[in-house]
């Protein structure tokens, strides 16, 4: 194994939580093992979870989409859709990885413990252990943790709309329009890149967000949209 026996019983703690069982628990520990961890190394062979991120996202979409489909025979194409994407979120999976605790378990950087919090990396260690559980259990294993660990949190997860879903029901609502965003800067190596993101409705800049994918870029401007309009409204 690749870890030390102190990591090997956290993982089975945190295995035994959750109510899995890994039979290959280096998955596991890949699955929450920030880049930033194996940079702060400088070691190239130290495993981190950006691939199982990405097999995870798949395996979860089909997963959710099943349920759904299932659960809501009558259900159009378009509120299914909606509501998956709501499920899938990074505001829902966030939630779900902050309510078992994936942040006490995630090894990141010497100088980066102040990540283990964001959303977006807990969304994605969330995604990167159902990765690992599909690897290492197949569908099955994985379909029965995220029906007991994600969709039992279905109607609390309906209330977790992200910013951009809020502002965009808004400004349809009071100005028949919907958000706008425009990028409007990129900074850094082509590698690397930051990202400023402006927000509209009817030409009216309504907030500006930082982000290192234009997509992050923009929920932050939301989100400061967002904060604007609930403050105006407190002011009334």
């Amino acid at each position: 194994m690749s870890f030390d026996l102190a990591r090997k019983r956290q993982l089975e703690e945190f295995q035994r939580r959750l109510g899995i069982k890994f039979s290959n628990l280096e998955l596991f520990d890949q699955a929450l093992t920030h880049i930033s961890y194996a940079k702060s190394l400088d070691k190239e062979d130290i495993p981190y979870n950006e691939r199982l991120e990405f097999l995870g996202d798949a395996v979860l979409e089909l997963v959710v989409a099943e349920y759904l489909f299932r659960r809501y025979p009558n259900s159009s194409e378009g509120d299914l859709s909606k509501l998956r994407s709501i499920i899938v979120s990074e505001e829902a999976l966030s939630y779900c990885a902050r309510k078992i605790k994936v942040g006490d378990y995630l090894l990141v950087g010497k100088d980066q413990e102040g990540i283990r919090s964001q959303s977006a990396l807990l969304a994605d260690a969330y995604e990167a252990i159902i990765g690992a559980l599909y690897l290492d259990g197949g569908l099955e294993v994985v379909r029965d943790f995220i029906l007991r660990i994600l969709l039992k949190e279905e109607e609390k997860i309906k209330e977790i709309r992200d910013f951009k879903s809020r502002l965009q029901e808004y400004t349809q609502s009071l100005y028949k329009s919907i958000p706008e965003y425009e990028t409007v800067q990129e900074v850094g190596p082509d590698h690397n890149k930051t990202f400023k993101v402006r927000v509209k409705v009817e030409g009216r800049v309504l907030g500006e967000g930082w982000g290192s994918t234009k997509r992050k870029a923009e929920k932050m401007a939301a989100k400061c949209a967002w904060e604007k309009i609930e403050q105006a409204r407190g002011e009334k």
